[in-house]
């Protein structure tokens, strides 16, 4: 039993959903060759805790956007029918740019995307990671921070709250399929070149560290939850660069889960 719930689930159970579905993932990556990663609360889970970080909620994993791309084509016919994938090319209202495998059948709806017609199961997160060129970086993720209020405004109802009266009548005006196709071509222009860094460009690019291609392709299996999945070889500088001290364990009131789900359903 876990010290934590959500919507009254306990909180072990919903991480083993979420382990199925990682291992649905780590399978076919293997069986395809293509690289992954853990991420961000997940990578530090699997080194301070070897598994996950008691009061995490999630899993995620990264990917640079040509493994992401291979992934998205082999799951529509090798992923098992278990497991779904949703982002905004399958439904145009789903509210990021990132991708996330669900469990068929189960339910975890976070707050603020209470209001939106899209499907939400207990789910792991897949970023792709894509390069940027550092004189441009700034206006890039500028761009993509403006592109993801406009799909704010007219998905959630806390984007409609949080703009002006210029921007509603500006945001109306942009269709979301419009919008898609700006924040891509924005997220993937630099891949063309051979740039020296790459970055979570999809979802707060902003506010994560700058990564080399040596970070993302020398892997090294790392023990989570008592199996081995991949992890960069140098998670030591990642993680310090993300979190500084991060062996040292946060405050007590910040030891719970952040994405304020409001209904869980195994």
């Amino acid at each position: 039993m876990s010290d934590y719930k959500i919507c009254g689930v306990d909180l072990d159970d919903i991480h083993n959903v979420q382990l199925e579905i990682l291992d649905e993932v780590d399978r076919l990556c293997k069986e395809n060759g293509i690289k992954y990663f853990l991420s961000g609360g997940t990578l530090l889970g699997a080194i301070r805790h070897k598994g996950f970080i008691p009061w995490d909620d999630d899993i995620d994993l990264w990917m640079t956007r040509k493994n992401y791309q291979k992934f998205k084509k082999i799951i529509k016919t090798q992923m098992s029918s278990k497991f779904c994938a949703v982002d905004y090319f399958s439904n145009i209202r789903f509210p990021l740019s990132i991708m996330k495998i669900e469990k068929v059948g189960t339910r975890y709806v976070e707050g603020i995307f209470s209001n939106i017609d899209v499907t939400s199961g207990i789910y792991i997160d897949i970023f792709p990671l894509d390069n940027i060129w550092l004189p441009a970086y700034r206006l890039q993720t500028a761009i993509l921070i403006k592109l993801q209020a406009v799909r704010d405004f007219k998905l959630r109802n806390d984007g409609k709250k949080n703009a002006g009266a210029v921007k509603r009548v500006l945001y109306s005006l942009m269709p979301l399929s419009v919008c898609r196709s700006l924040t891509e071509f924005t997220m993937r222009f630099y891949n063309v070149f051979p740039t020296k860094y790459k970055n979570q460009l999809s979802h707060r690019g902003r506010y994560w560290p700058k990564f080399t291609e040596t970070d993302v392709e020398d892997l090294i299996d790392a023990e989570y939850c008592e199996k081995l999945y991949p992890v960069p070889r140098n998670y030591d500088q990642i993680l310090r660069k993300c979190y500084g001290d991060y062996m040292q364990l946060p405050p007590e009131d910040k030891q719970q889960p952040i994405h304020n789900i409001i209904e869980c359903k195994l």
